[in-house]
């Protein structure tokens, strides 16, 4: 099959999406290259759930495909799925609309709101029918198909929760036939326990999707229902860095729960393609784009604006900003010689919250110059480690619980480091918006991290523990105060290196275009 390059028709297929509804990184993925691929000349779509928690600042109308109503079956029950369609920046949107998805406050989890209307909807705990959710969504991407007649060029599929689309559009010889023409791909976003999607028997699995059993045979593994790896059959696999490619085909891996074995043994190929960044989203000498409450650029050294941020950031968090989705533990006495860390995103184990409490503990035990700042929400029982520090190291601690866009840009830019003690992380994007905010990265050299460039871009440190954290942050101190010119060399050449080497634009012409169109990269 041949394709023009310039006018390929791409069907993005995701859970979340940038400013539509969000979740993780995989919404600004899903968005750069649905954007950016329209930029460049394509005709692109993207199909998400219409869920409850689905932003409407940026959609100025939906329009309901009234004509176009699928009936889905996906267990012993018919979902009568309706769809809705509306543009963003050159960007088809096509929401698959039911109420299996607007009775959903978030995207993947149960939130307060709904702990509260039922006790056994645990805050931070994912969907209980998060399979019968996927499937329909994906069985409705399907049918949309059938129902428009339009067959893409490409289906680009997003995670596991989308990963069962190549197999419904190959199961069955009218579909095959249909989707003859159409190349897919799966992009890993996360392989670790609890993000796979997989299903827990094999009955399980041909109950909910109806594919054959020789389809979902190729997925078993464990006794569960793997889709990454009924996708690989069907579709090429890719992920979001070179090194978290060969951590999914390594046989000693320990955070898949067996997965990269099994890639392994089944001779499963998986193409690695670091993720880029939209500079113009962050720039942070544009308030308006930055959010920050001063402008300032790092990739000229010209860096007041940001140490004014953090004077603002100080003294409104005295004040208790009031912003409805943050909860306040801790305050911050500034010292001029202090040297701050912050930390943003899920409050979770995957993310190294529990090493970044011991090492935080041993560090302001020796320094009185240390200050940390720390945002995000997730795991209420580490949530709780951070409540505790704040309230016994008053006046250097503070943790906020909770996700709000603009004060969580300012925390990472108030800091002169930026902490990552991720146990996996297969590409990371706060390593890039840190270096953007003039915030240099410290992480555990795992997955996406080991992008960072070792005493260039940032710093990295081996063995994920509480004492090789402590003593890479307490040997930053130090440094940081008695060679301050030497960390303002790495926030220029950090801030130039990402925009020279990770814009989307560059990502999609040497990496993406060519593998849709088969091309060897």
């Amino acid at each position: 099959m041949v394709f023009n390059e310039r006018t390929l028709n791409i069907w993005h297929v995701t859970r979340e999406y940038a400013g539509i509804a969000e979740a993780g990184g995989v919404k600004n993925v899903a968005c750069s290259l649905a954007e950016g691929f329209v930029k460049q000349g394509s005709k692109c779509t993207v199909f998400i759930p219409f869920y409850g928690c689905t932003m409407m600042k940026r959609l100025s109308k939906i329009t309901e495909l009234s004509s176009s109503i699928a009936a889905i079956i996906c267990g012993d029950s018919i979902y009568r799925v309706a769809y809705g369609q509306a543009e963003v920046n050159g960007v088809r949107i096509i929401f698959v609309m039911h109420r299996i998805f607007t009775e959903k406050n978030s995207v993947y989890v149960y939130t307060s709101e709904d702990e509260q209307k039922n006790p056994e909807f645990i805050r931070g705990a994912g969907h209980k029918d998060a399979n019968i959710m996927n499937t329909v969504f994906q069985k409705a991407v399907i049918a949309f198909a059938q129902l428009s007649g339009e067959y893409p060029d490409i289906v680009q599929c997003q995670d596991a929760h989308t990963a069962l689309i190549p197999a419904f559009a190959k199961a069955s010889p009218q579909h095959s036939k249909s989707f003859a023409n159409t190349r897919f791909f799966v992009t890993i976003h996360n392989a670790g326990e609890g993000y796979r999607q997989q299903f827990n028997s094999l009955l399980e699995a041909y109950f909910l999707t109806g594919l054959p059993m020789p389809m979902l045979q190729t997925g078993v593994m464990n006794g569960h229902v793997e889709p990454f790896l009924v996708a690989s059959v069907y579709a090429t696999l890719s992920t979001v860095s070179p090194w978290y490619a060969q951590e999914l085909l390594n046989p000693e891996d320990t955070y898949t729960g067996g997965l990269a074995q099994a890639f392994v043994e089944k001779h499963i190929t998986i193409k690695g393609i670091t993720n880029g960044i939209d500079l113009e989203r962050y720039s942070p000498f544009d308030k308006t784009k930055s959010l920050l409450p001063y402008a300032f650029n790092p990739k000229e050294a010209k860096l007041r604006g940001k140490y004014l941020c953090r004077s603002w950031f100080i003294k409104h968090l005295g004040n208790k900003l009031n912003i409805p989705e943050l909860e306040y533990y801790g305050f911050i006495t500034h010292k001029p010689k202090n040297v701050y860390f912050s930390y943003h995103g899920r409050i979770v184990q995957q993310k190294g919250l529990d090493v970044l409490a011991d090492a935080a503990e041993i560090v302001l035990q020796k320094n009185q110059d240390v200050c940390f700042i720390v945002i995000g929400q997730g795991d209420s029982s580490l949530e709780d480690r951070h409540k505790i520090l704040a309230e016994k190291y008053q006046g250097r601690y503070v943790f906020i619980c909770g996700y709000e866009r603009s004060f969580a840009r300012l925390c990472v830019a108030v800091a002169d480091f930026l902490v990552l003690p991720s146990f996996f992380e297969p590409c990371g994007l706060e390593d890039f918006i840190g270096q953007i905010f003039g915030t240099i990265p410290v992480a555990h050299a795992t997955g996406g991290l080991k992008k960072i460039i070792h005493g260039k871009t940032g710093f990295l440190y081996e063995n994920n523990t509480k004492e090789n954290l402590a003593d890479i942050l307490l040997e930053l101190v130090v440094k940081r105060q008695k060679f301050p010119s030497e960390f303002i060399s790495i926030i220029e050449f950090a801030a130039n290196y990402v925009e020279n080497e990770y814009t989307w634009s560059r990502v999609i012409e040497q990496q993406y275009l060519p593998m849709y169109l088969g091309n060897n990269i």
